[in-house]
């Protein structure tokens, strides 16, 4: 190793030593500088830019630090003799700078008691290590040693101490020793759900291994967590891990976990499925086989996991066995969306990462603008907008219309949610006393309510007619008289013709009181509108590529920042975010093609943007420019101060890395926007193109839902991107039912044949001998030709040709086949007189031979 390099190593130790003193971990990166040249000294020197990013690795303890950094170094070292390796006769002169990146690690700590839940309690299948009201003398405070408990309990059953063992195990003097039993050297007490200390735990034991599983009370199920790959070895041990948020006296959120021993595995997985027989786990991939002979077949191919630990649950035969269209909640609009848009400070840098990779700008939100529209009213809150320093922040503060308060870290959730309540409630009240003003028709709401009265109250059909007079009375619009007619004439004739298999309900709309139609009972609960869990579709457009950073940065101190799922492509890159409520989509994930673009294609059709602009005084050819995708100086705008000037930057200023020079025609287009608009700054030139946007994506989307509506009947807003939304449209238009796989062994039959792309780099020489080739033509070798063939949209072509949908059944195993000639030469030839559109068709294993 460069002596350079040592002394790197040992400065980058002491650097990381001196501040690893929170009890939090974190990853750390590598920024270096190198000179270097030739060795007779007479060159100069060359300064090499190197950036190295290592595992993402966490450092939970100082003891990590050697060990991590001393790998990081050593990559670096052999980085660095690649680079001078390139060179001609280069040396190693001198590292000019380290940089140490340090990004912290939130993680969950366990330790507290926690009682046992009452549904995993009655499954007996777990020991719960009981440490409330102990003191560790180690350290003379309450112990957090419950890992250590659960682990020892293990050890303890095993030797036939199964009595009060919970209890027991921290306080009976001859089972201290099982306590012991598993070293935990330098393990952090209350420890962290972390696949790094778990596998250090593992590496110091190498007789054990262990696996870490969450419990949802709620649905009595239980989740692994984490998984050990070691299952081979003599001692698998199964941990709980019981979580609960907590709160400190800083207003931080955390989570604690309390570690439970599971001494009976397969029953904790008992109704994996409805059949009610002991179930048999595989230690692999935490799959249970009612059999013991079925999980020993499984685990002859069976490999475990990868990183992330899953369980496969199988559908169950005559209970949900079938994929056919089920949500139809999505046929209708959903109650409201938001178009929101970012627009950002590029503070300019240059910071190069190695290679031809450099950073040329940071990004810090300056404004922010966002509309709400209410589909079944037809209204447009906004557009809103904020301009100025935090604006990430103010987007996650500015949002909650129902309560008119802050989202923050520091708010109490219960308070929180009571307030939202009494405003709601108010809210309710007024509508109940002014119906008409809030509904602009004589109150569906109130006819929907005699209707259930009398559905709840069981009134006959003869009773049906002298409602129906009563009924048309209340509605004053004629669209509504002559549906509203329509459907009940309908629901007589039903009523007549069979008994109520399935009660019939008048169908309204949740949000207006608006009358839709009759609708079987099931079928109205299905169309429900929940007012705290229904999410509330929050676009974007290019939200994956670029805001959703922005979004990420704005939530970190949202009262909802444990509450957040997210639907990821890579650590950088979502398609989706939920947090709480509201759930973050990008428009792009259905239109793949820029804003400007799907302005461009509307023409003249902007309804929303004409009328917000109507009602802001302004003339037909004014808003017309609005027509179109704004033009703006992105690069420009590298500080608050540049809001302050008075005209549009030169041409030249209108320049970007990304999208090169604008056009003179766009620039003629900015100077008469500004003026038709009355601009009087820069800022207010940055507040109007933002408005634009926000109001461009919300006519292009809206197009769009009517589009899939009209085509497909489904709102794109319930969907995440447009394969989600393709998948649903097909299985409603198809009408198709797709049997599932109940069997475990089918399942596996097809995971075996699976394979992916294969990639290799091969040096075959062939020569052609033909006419063509000229002079090297031999006339006395055979005639040869080279051909080239290539197959492309293998994926695409697979799922266009007949596909199977069910009946699925075993014909003959290999074994069966191998010691039957007969047989096998049967069904051969059945198989290839079946063609490619037969009723029926195959799935084979073969083996096949390549000469």
């Amino acid at each position: 190793m460069f002596k350079q390099v040592l002394l790197a190593d040992d400065i980058s130790k002491r650097f990381v030593l001196s501040i690893c003193v929170k009890p939090d971990g974190f990853r750390q990166a590598i920024l270096y500088t190198i000179a270097k040249r030739k060795p007779d000294d007479t060159s100069e020197l060359t300064e090499v830019e190197k950036y190295h990013r290592g595992d993402m690795r966490p450092i939970l303890l100082k003891e990590d630090i050697e060990e991590h950094i001393t790998k990081t170094i050593g990559e670096i070292d052999v980085q660095i003799e690649g680079i001078l390796k390139k060179g001609s006769g280069y040396i190693l002169e001198l590292i000019l700078e380290i940089f140490i990146e340090i990004y912290t690690l939130r993680r969950a700590l366990g330790g507290s008691f926690n009682p046992t839940p009452p549904k995993l309690a009655n499954s007996k299948c777990t020991i719960n290590p009981d440490n409330q009201g102990l003191i560790d003398p180690e350290i003379n405070k309450p112990s957090e040693k419950c890992l250590q408990g659960a682990l020892g309990a293990y050890f303890a059953y095993l030797d036939g101490h199964t009595d009060h063992l919970g209890w027991r195990i921290f306080r009976a003097k001859n089972l201290k020793p099982y306590l012991e039993q598993v070293k935990l050297y330098g393990i952090p007490m209350p420890t962290p759900v972390s696949h790094y200390i778990f596998n250090k735990i593992k590496e110091m034991n190498p007789d054990i291994s262990v696996n870490v599983w969450n419990w949802k009370e709620e649905t009595a199920t239980p989740k692994p967590v984490i998984y050990s790959k070691n299952y081979n070895r003599p001692h698998i041990i199964h941990l709980m891990a019981l979580t609960d948020i907590t709160k400190s006296k800083e207003g931080k959120y955390g989570q604690k976990n309390h570690f439970l021993w599971i001494k009976n595995p397969d029953g904790l997985v008992y109704k994996d499925n409805a059949y009610k027989v002991k179930k048999h786990l595989c230690n692999r991939c935490f799959q249970s086989f009612t059999s013991e002979k079925s999980l020993d077949h499984h685990q002859e191919w069976c490999f475990g996991l990868g990183e992330a630990p899953q369980r496969v649950t199988m559908p169950v035969k005559e209970v949900n066995d079938f994929k056919e269209f089920r949500n139809y909640g999505r046929q209708i609009n959903a109650p409201c969306v938001i178009i929101a848009d970012f627009e950002s400070l590029k503070k300019k840098c240059d910071t190069h990462y190695g290679g031809n990779m450099r950073k040329l700008a940071e990004e810090e939100a300056n404004s922010f603008s966002y509309s709400v529209h209410w589909i079944d009213t037809g209204e447009t809150w906004g557009p809103f907008l904020y301009r100025g320093e935090n604006a990430t922040e103010e987007f996650e503060a500015d949002r909650c219309w129902i309560c008119e308060d802050k989202f923050s870290i520091d708010t109490d959730v219960i308070n929180m949610l009571e307030r939202k309540i009494a405003n709601l409630t108010a809210k309710l009240t007024e509508i109940v006393q002014d119906p008409i003003s809030y509904n602009k028709m004589a109150s569906p709401r109130d006819i929907s309510k005699r209707i259930l009265e009398m559905e709840k109250n069981n009134v006959l059909e003869k009773d049906l007619k002298n409602l129906y007079t009563e009924l048309l009375k209340a509605v004053k619009n004629p669209e509504d008289y002559k549906s509203l007619k329509s459907a009940l004439s309908k629901a007589q004739t039903d009523l007549s013709k069979e008994e109520a298999r399935d009660k019939k309900v008048w169908d309204h709309c949740h949000i207006t009181g608006e009358f839709r139609g009759a609708s079987h009972n099931s079928c109205n609960l299905k169309l429900q509108i929940e007012p705290w869990k229904t999410p509330i579709p929050v676009i974007f457009h290019n939200f994956r590529g670029y805001d959703s950073h922005l979004v990420c940065e704005s939530i970190r101190r949202s009262a909802n920042s444990l509450q957040i799922s997210v639907i990821a492509e890579t650590f950088e890159r979502y398609k989706s975010i939920k947090v709480g409520q509201l759930k973050y989509i990008d428009s792009m994930q259905f239109m793949n093609s820029s804003l400007a673009n799907l302005t461009k294609n509307l023409g003249d059709n902007h309804p929303i943007t004409t009328e917000y602009f109507k009602k802001q005084g302004y003339t037909t050819e004014q808003i017309s420019l609005a027509y179109r995708k704004g033009v703006f100086p992105y690069e420009y705008i590298t500080s608050h101060d540049r809001f302050k000037e008075t005209e549009l930057p030169p041409i030249q200023e209108f320049h970007s890395v990304f999208g090169g020079k604008i056009s003179q025609e766009d620039y003629e287009h900015a100077q008469k926007v500004w003026k038709e608009f009355g601009c009087k700054n820069l800022g207010e030139y940055n507040d109007l193109y933002l408005k634009i946007d926000v109001l461009s994506l919300a006519d292009v989307w809206t197009t769009f839902r009517k589009t899939s509506m009209h085509h497909y009947g489904l709102d794109p807003s319930h969907y995440v991107s447009a394969p989600s939304l393709s998948w649903d449209a097909m299985l409603k238009m198809t009408k198709v039912k797709i049997e599932l796989f109940t069997e475990m062994a089918m399942h596996d039959f097809i995971e075996k044949a699976k394979r992916g792309g294969i990639a290799m780099a091969v040096h075959r020489h062939f020569k052609a001998n033909n006419p063509s080739i000229g002079e090297e033509f031999d006339p006395s070798q055979p005639t040869t030709w080279i051909s080239y063939v290539d197959a492309n949209n293998l994926y695409g072509w697979a799922m266009s040709q007949f596909l199977p949908v069910g009946n699925y059944k075993w014909v003959a195993s290999r074994e069966y086949l191998k010691n039957n000639p007969k047989m096998q030469k049967k069904y051969l030839e059945m198989i290839l007189k079946t063609r490619a559109d037969a009723q029926r068709g195959f799935f084979l294993m073969i083996n096949s031979h390549f000469p």
